[in-house]
């Protein structure tokens, strides 16, 4: 989980005013007193320089300038090229102190922050390796992908440029040949034996798109955001099962737009006389707090005021920061003997597990509520179990520094880290697949008991 801050660098104002005055000296005076002046300006900086030098040096820790030396013989003295660059990723990647902790490169914190505030660019896929086959992840709602047909769960059995198609070995394979091509074909199926040809090809082009994150879905209809700018949209995707008192949301992310789209499904929800809902979580990492302070709003059922508590964060000085909703609007949508269900995974981590914790703590559910992945055979199931948020801090060059600062905490102080959501809370297990063929299996088993 991330805290939302907005950054800015100011550039250093390096402009400055000189002034000609008239003279009545002759030339050769002007240009010996000149280039005395320019003399002086240079042993001042070099003085300057020398007493910064010796300063900084003299403060670093003497490790770094142990490394700094080490870094320099290597570069100038191996008898082969060294790349640095990838030396210092090394670094980079060593110095941090968990895996939720990262950092970023200039240009990959500028993406990050496009895309926050929902612009992206590409074809708007994730891969995973699954069992020596290479899957469709996630296809992201409005991107290049999604409207060429691809969905999540497809196996991807190659890609070109033309009429000759290259069999992937690995997921990076894919993404680097993706990144390198502005117009390809991807071939995939729901069927890991299908072949590579004409009925399984869809052609892409790399494009900026306005990424989108809620899905609304009810037994007659469906909305998704669609379009540049991406606007709410009537699809035809009705959910096969659905009664018709009950809605179904499918949030993927709280990044982006995701705030202000799951608003906008909910008064669909409303309009179309919907009262019980099922929000699927399934698979959303999370993202930032305060897309979960804005979705929450909505969704606390015995909440008390205009701001209710959602999640708290304990820093390592002891230091408490509170997080509160952005309103507290549950009757706008729902009646109070409404019902709401939740639908998650192991890949459910972060905000999505902040989100149950409030829904929880507010009773607008309970634990048999929430619906999880149960793996084939497995006797346990739970959440990710990711209760620790991140800040970022911006260098004066632009790169980033996304660390692990604090544990994260539900309204009750229940801290799920390294634990999650479980069966051994009171939460129903449902054996499915974690990507799904061409039927959503859990899906349509979750949708059987809710509305039997």
């Amino acid at each position: 989980m991330n805290e939302r801050k907005q950054t800015r660098i100011t550039p250093e104002e390096a402009a400055r005013e000189s002034a000609a005055s008239a003279s009545a000296k002759p030339a050769r005076g002007r240009r010996l007193f000149a280039a005395a002046a320019v003399l002086l300006a240079l042993l001042v900086a070099a003085i300057g320089f020398l007493a910064g030098w010796f300063g900084r040096n003299a403060a670093t820790d003497p490790r770094l300038r142990e490394l700094s030396w080490l870094l320099s013989v290597l570069e100038e003295q191996h008898y082969r090229a060294v790349d640095t660059d990838a030396v210092f990723e090394d670094i980079y990647d060593a110095v941090m102190p968990d895996r939720f902790s990262r950092y970023y490169t200039p240009e990959e914190y500028a993406r990050r922050v496009a895309e926050s505030e929902g612009r992206n660019e590409g074809i708007g896929v994730t891969l995973v390796s699954d069992g020596g086959h290479i899957r469709l992840y996630n296809v992201t709602e409005n991107s290049p992908a999604q409207h060429a047909g691809l969905a999540r769960g497809m196996y991807v059995l190659g890609y070109g440029t033309g009429t000759d198609v290259t069999v992937p070995q690995t997921s990076a394979e894919v993404t680097d040949f993706a990144k390198a091509h502005e117009r390809f074909v991807l071939y995939a199926s729901h069927s890991p034996d299908a072949a590579a040809d004409e009925e399984t090809a869809y052609p892409l082009t790399r494009a900026a798109y306005s990424a989108a994150y809620v899905v609304y879905r009810d037994g007659e209809s469906s909305f998704a955001f669609r379009g540049e700018p991406a606007v709410l949209t009537e699809t035809d995707e009705p959910l096969a099962g659905l009664d018709g008192d009950t809605a179904y949301i499918r949030l993927s992310s709280f990044d982006g737009n995701c705030a202000e789209e799951f608003a906008a499904c909910l008064s669909v929800m409303k309009e179309r006389g919907r009262s019980n809902l099922i929000l699927d979580l399934r698979g959303n990492g999370g993202g930032y707090l305060s897309d979960l302070q804005s979705i929450s709003a909505h969704l606390l059922r015995e909440a008390e005021g205009n701001g209710p508590l959602v999640a708290y964060a304990q820093f390592r000085d002891g230091t408490r920061r509170d997080y509160a909703a952005d309103g507290n609007d549950f009757a706008e949508y729902f009646a109070q003997d409404s019902r709401v269900y939740v639908l998650a995974d192991e890949n459910s981590a972060s905000a999505s597990e902040c989100l149950i914790g409030a829904l929880i703590d507010y009773k607008t559910i309970g634990y048999e509520d929430v619906f999880l992945r149960k793996a084939a055979g497995a006797e346990h199931f739970s959440t990710y179990g990711k209760g620790v948020m991140q800040s970022t801090y911006v260098s004066p060059a632009g790169s980033a520094f996304q660390l692990t600062v604090a544990r994260i905490y539900w309204p009750s102080g229940n801290c799920i880290h390294d634990r999650g959501v479980t069966d051994a809370d009171g939460a129903q297990g449902i054996e499915a697949p974690l990507l799904p063929d061409a039927q959503d299996a859990f899906l349509a088993e979750a949708v059987a008991r809710i509305c039997s």
